[in-house]
């Protein structure tokens, strides 16, 4: 096989499964957190896990939004209009970045404070934890290049 010829193979495959890739990693990392943050305080480890996350989380919502983008290429060369793929992008979008969030994040914080807890039922130390989580991912997230 000519260079060119699997040069443009593995572009084409990096391409088409490149986001998925990314977003498994991205999962298997959540998962890997999720597990430690089950049974452990809001201490370092959970902190930590979530500043992984953080940082991980951007190269994600990236491969998200270029999916939806392709899946607009994808419409405007079958044929249809720019809006109705301009359209398809936007839900697609908002549809991924949505699912990646419950997938990756919201477990992580629905274990400190489940969610669609009443306020009333959630105590001072259910929001320290809370908060530590959030500012953890927000630290991580900062960080992310």
């Amino acid at each position: 096989m000519p260079f060119e010829a699997a040069l443009s193979t593995t572009a084409l495959l990096a391409r088409r499964w490149g986001p998925t890739l990314v977003v498994a990693a991205v999962s298997a990392a959540a998962g890997v957190a999720w597990t430690n943050r089950r049974d452990a305080s809001t201490g370092p480890e959970s902190a930590h896990a979530m500043e992984s996350i953080g940082r991980a989380y951007p190269k994600a919502l990236g491969a998200v939004y270029a999916e939806a983008w392709r899946q607009g290429a994808d419409a405007l060369e079958s044929g249809r209009g720019v809006n109705e793929s301009l359209s398809l992008v936007a839900e697609t979008w908002a549809a991924g970045r949505t699912a990646l969030f419950d997938r990756v994040v919201a477990r992580s914080f629905a274990a400190a404070v489940p969610e669609g807890k009443p306020d009333a039922e959630v105590s001072r130390a259910d929001k320290v934890a809370l908060a530590a989580i959030w500012r953890a991912f927000a630290a991580g997230l900062s960080e992310a290049e």
